[in-house]
């Protein structure tokens, strides 16, 4: 009697056994490791950092230098989507091998204005400093000399009377000996000294301040 219950206990183990291997085996068939690249559509180039992730899940990998990549345990039946910034999302349904092109993707953008300041330059000298709401209501259609005419030691003349004439004078010194800098890039012909005025016709609009 204890032989036939140790028979049939055996055999229960065998088949749970058995069955625990089928399982085991069936679980592991579903799923497979993907391998692949993602390029340039157009170039053909490699994208490295590209993701690829199996959607609907957490499981992903980017691609290496080469546009490589690989992800494990991936469901049979899942899909793939390959993304990157400044490309179309492309996905496509999961085997053993998914190569990917993504094609540049094209935003649209509305006008951009970029503003910006600059903090006035502290100079270890004594000097003057004309703001840009001085310059408006003094410069007019006039060269920037002529704006300046109102600081204690300057003084400017209209030459010729066109456009680009003007000549300055800081303390008794004309423009050939003073050196006329914007943004601390001299502006002084390199032969003969002067400046020529008419070559800074909208630097007057453009200057938040002059020294």
């Amino acid at each position: 009697m204890n032989l036939t219950k140790e028979k049939h206990m055996n055999r229960s183990i065998r088949i749970l056994a058995s069955l625990l291997v089928f399982s085991l085996t069936a679980f592991l068939s579903a799923q497979m490791t993907v391998s692949g690249t993602v390029t340039d559509a157009t170039t053909g180039a490699a994208l490295s950092g590209a993701n690829v992730v199996v959607d609907g899940t957490n499981n992903g990998a980017a691609a290496n230098a080469s546009g490589a990549f690989t992800i494990s345990n991936v469901p049979n039946g899942a899909t793939l989507t390959a993304s990157m910034i400044g490309y179309t999302d492309a996905s496509k349904a999961a085997a053993r091998t998914v190569n990917f092109s993504l094609s540049a993707s094209t935003i649209k953008m509305s006008g951009l204005e970029v503003l910006a300041s600059r903090a006035d330059e502290k100079t270890p000298v004594a000097y003057t400093n004309v703001t840009k709401a001085d310059l408006e209501a003094r410069l007019g259609s006039q060269d920037i000399p002529m704006a300046l005419n109102t600081t204690p030691s300057v003084y400017a003349t209209q030459q010729g009377g066109g456009a680009g004439d003007a000549r300055i004078n800081v303390r008794g010194f004309n423009q050939r000996n003073v050196a006329v800098m914007i943004n601390g890039v001299p502006q002084n012909d390199m032969e003969n000294g002067w400046v020529y005025w008419s070559n800074w016709d909208g630097v007057g609009d453009a200057s938040q301040s002059i020294q």
